[in-house]
């Protein structure tokens, strides 16, 4: 009986770690779209606000000052450039996903300052590469946050682990923000 009880408790919570896959989806620019975090719109029709698992990219406003100065520290550069680094984040998001593309999300909230809701997810482009990997290679985030039990046999923290080693060869070849 116990062991019913505690299947009926858990099996809503194992439902709601489903992976769900939209392909065909599109980038829609928004007013704060950044390198991490965007508006996309899946083939029904429904606009979805995304956080990319894993990595942080600098910010391109100043709405959160401290964030600013937490990140200029740990990009190490000044504090005045991080919106500069920002929008090439953006630009290279935007180029990046230009062609169709595939979203892979547990619809795991993420925070965030607008009114959407934000879900985590891991986006892939047309030519297969994830868009994570890609702004770590071209030292345009660090890895940072909150990993993904995907694929769906990885452990969160091994996702992280995973992304740790694209960063540095960008650190290692001085690539876009590690350049100094």
């Amino acid at each position: 009986m116990r062991f019913l009880l505690v299947l009926l408790i858990l099996s809503p919570l194992a439902a709601s770690a489903k992976w769900l896959d939209y392909k065909n989806c599109t980038l829609v620019p928004e007013k704060h779209f950044d390198g991490d975090s965007f508006h996309v719109k899946a083939p029904t029709g429904h606009t979805y606000v995304f956080r990319l698992y894993g990595v942080d990219c600098p910010e391109t406003d100043t709405r959160f000052p401290d964030r600013n100065k937490e990140q200029a520290k740990a990009f190490g550069i000044p504090e005045k450039d991080i919106l500069q680094w920002g929008e090439k984040a953006k630009a290279f998001t935007k180029k990046f996903l230009q062609k169709p593309f595939s979203v892979h999300t547990e619809k795991a909230k993420a925070r965030g300052a607008g009114k959407d809701i934000r879900y985590y997810a891991i986006l892939i482009n047309a030519d297969g590469q994830r868009l994570d990997e890609a702004l770590l290679a071209a030292g345009l985030a660090r890895a940072f946050g909150i990993g993904a039990s995907w694929p769906k046999d990885m452990d969160p923290n091994r996702f992280l682990k995973k992304l740790h080693p694209i960063e540095s060869k960008a650190k290692r070849e001085k690539t876009g923000l590690w350049a100094k």
